[in-house]
C-alpha cells in the first residue's frame, strides 16, 4: 500500500510568488515529488470558498493537501509520495471543500516514476465543462551557468478553444518566438534562455491574433522552471494574467 508523507520543501507562510524551493532534493528514488497548484477559476466572481479544494492522492479518504486556495505564487510546498514499484499508477482526485464533491470526475489515474518531480495543476472554471487535473513531469537536464530552462503551461480555461504563443519581451521586432500552438491544459517543450533576474514574456492569443499581456517572474541562473500562465486571481478578467514559476534544481 502506498504511504503518503508530507515533506515541507518551502514555507508557504510569507512565501513570495517566486520563492525558491530549497529542500526539493531531499527524497529518494523510490518516491515521487509532487508540487500542487490550484488554478481553478470562477467566471463572474463569487466566493473563493467555491474554488478551495482538497487534493487526494491514492488514499481517497485522507487529503494530502487540505483547503488549498487559488494559487498566486510560483514556488509551493511539496509532497513526497512513496511508491511500491519503480513506476506506479496512482489515483488523483480534487474535491471542493464546501461541497465535498469531485471537481474533475475523479479519481484520475496517472503513472508516476520514482525519483521524478511533478507539477500537478488543477485548472478550469466552475461554470464551464473544462476542468482538468494534469501532471507534468520535470525532465532532468544540466542547465549551464547563465542559462535557464523553462516550460510553459497554459491554464487559461476561458480561452480553451484558442492557442497561445509566447515571445520574449523586449526583443525586436515582435519578440523572440519561444512557444507557439500552446493549447489549454497543455505544456510546451522546454526552451533554454539566457538568465537575468527576471523572465519577461508576452503572451499572445495566437488564434485571434491579439496580445493578451506582458508578464514576468523572478528566475535564477542554472535552474529549470515550470512557468504557469494563469489568471492573476480566481475571478480575474480574461486579460488579467500572471506567470507563476515553479523552480527546480537539476
Amino acid at each position: 500500500m502506498i504511504f503518503l508523507r508530507l515533506v515541507l520543501a518551502a514555507s508557504v507562510a510569507g512565501l513570495s510568488a517566486f520563492g525558491c524551493d530549497e529542500d526539493e532534493d531531499v527524497f529518494s528514488n523510490d518516491s515521487a515529488q509532487l508540487y500542487f497548484h490550484n488554478q481553478l477559476t470562477q467566471v463572474g466572481g463569487g466566493s473563493e470558498d467555491d474554488i478551495t479544494v482538497d487534493l487526494f492522492v491514492d488514499n481517497q479518504t485522507t487529503a494530502v493537501e487540505s483547503g488549498v486556495d487559488y494559487t498566486t505564487r510560483g514556488s509551493v510546498s511539496s509532497n513526497s509520495l512513496e511508491l511500491d514499484d519503480d513506476s506506479e499508477s496512482v489515483a488523483f482526485d480534487a474535491r471542493g471543500v464546501s461541497s465535498g464533491s469531485t471537481l474533475v470526475n475523479g479519481p484520475i489515474n496517472r503513472t508516476l516514476t520514482g525519483g521524478n518531480r511533478y507539477t500537478v495543476v488543477l485548472m478550469g472554471d466552475t461554470t464551464l465543462d473544462n476542468r482538468q487535473l494534469k501532471t507534468f513531469s520535470h525532465q532532468k537536464m544540466d542547465v549551464g551557468s547563465g542559462q535557464i530552462r523553462v516550460r510553459f503551461i497554459n491554464t487559461l480555461s476561458r480561452l480553451s478553444g484558442d492557442e497561445l504563443s509566447v515571445t520574449a519581451s523586449g526583443s525586436a521586432p515582435g519578440g523572440q518566438a519561444l512557444v507557439s500552438g500552446l493549447e489549454y491544459a497543455d505544456g510546451s517543450s522546454y526552451v533554454s534562455l539566457s538568465a537575468g533576474s527576471n523572465l519577461a514574456v508576452t503572451v499572445n492569443n495566437e488564434t485571434q491574433g491579439v496580445i493578451i499581456d506582458d508578464v514576468s517572474c523572478s528566475v535564477s541562473s542554472g535552474r529549470s522552471y515550470d512557468a504557469i500562465i494563469a489568471y492573476t486571481e480566481f475571478d480575474s478578467d480574461d486579460d488579467q494574467i500572471s506567470l507563476y514559476c515553479q523552480p527546480f534544481s537539476n
